[in-house]
């Protein structure tokens, strides 16, 4: 599939994930552990029977080093999140998050040798201000463990990101992730999950994190990751709150209002300059 389709996708899948990690945690169908458990092994049994049907599944990434790297940070990624959302607002969650991805993403570029264009700085001073706007008139002062947390799942979604340019095929990459992270929780877990706090309606929603929105959406994502430059993917991943917005909109009855047209605008013109500046 084309990057103009893939990227979209794993936009749209990232949303959905914030998603149903919301709704179980928010309904305390759920503990926030026992929800990443499942996340981590269902999307790793998942992937896993995918390669073995294309004879693709071997033990020897259990030697590989960028292998364990990939997994502890996609394990890093998914505790930190998932506890960091028991105490943060969406719209605070979201902000820390994807502004600390933004940071170290941008930071590890130019760290890189790579000098910004005036379009690309501008570019990202527009989608900046856009996700902004979005998310601060939603945001609540968050405890400063909470927000620590949720700044540490930011940098590890990000390193997770940078490991994915790495990899060879992109469902092989990401499958030998999402064991080697299953390993990891499944070694602590019984410090990590409640067997008494899980429901079966948050299983379902746990199930369909690690199946659907994070197994395949990741899949998605390394690819696109093959095609476009570490800028270009910290950008992109700012119209993951305007894609929330949408699907609350529409899904849940929630009001449009002038400001989050507005800053949806912003958000996805700045990426759109990024992109045209990168490929001028």
């Amino acid at each position: 599939m084309p990057t103009s389709l893939t990227l979209p996708i794993a936009l749209i899948a990232f949303a959905a994930n914030s998603f149903f990690c919301r709704f179980a945690l928010a309904e305390g169908s759920i503990d926030p552990g026992s929800f990443t458990l499942i996340r981590l092994v269902s999307g790793a049994l998942t992937l896993s029977i995918i390669l073995l049907f294309r004879r693709q599944l071997e033990s020897s990434f259990f030697k590989s080093r960028l292998s364990w790297w990939s997994g502890m940070a996609l394990f890093g990624y998914a505790v930190s999140f998932s506890f960091a959302y028991t105490q943060l607002s969406t719209g605070t969650g979201a902000l820390i998050l994807f502004g600390m991805v933004q940071l170290t993403l941008v930071a590890f570029h130019v760290w890189s040798g790579n000098r910004l264009k005036s379009a690309e700085w501008f570019g990202i001073a527009i989608a900046i201000s856009g996700f902004v706007i979005l998310m601060l008139p939603s945001a609540q002062t968050p405890s400063l463990g909470s927000a620590v947390l949720m700044m540490i799942s930011g940098v590890f979604w990000a390193v997770f990101t940078l490991f994915g340019r790495k990899s060879g095929v992109a469902s092989v990459a990401i499958t030998h992730g999402f064991v080697l992270a299953s390993v990891l929780a499944l070694a602590v877990s019984p410090w990590l999950m409640s067997i008494d706090s899980i429901t079966l309606q948050g299983m379902v929603w746990a199930l369909l994190s690690g199946i659907f929105a994070s197994g395949f959406g990741y899949v998605l994502w390394y690819q696109v990751m093959k095609h476009i430059s570490v800028l270009q993917a910290s950008v992109a991943q700012l119209a993951v709150p305007v894609i929330a917005f949408a699907a609350g909109s529409i899904g849940l009855g929630e009001p449009i209002t002038l400001t989050a047209v507005v800053s949806s605008l912003l958000v996805l013109g700045g990426i759109g300059v990024i992109f045209v500046a990168k490929g001028r």
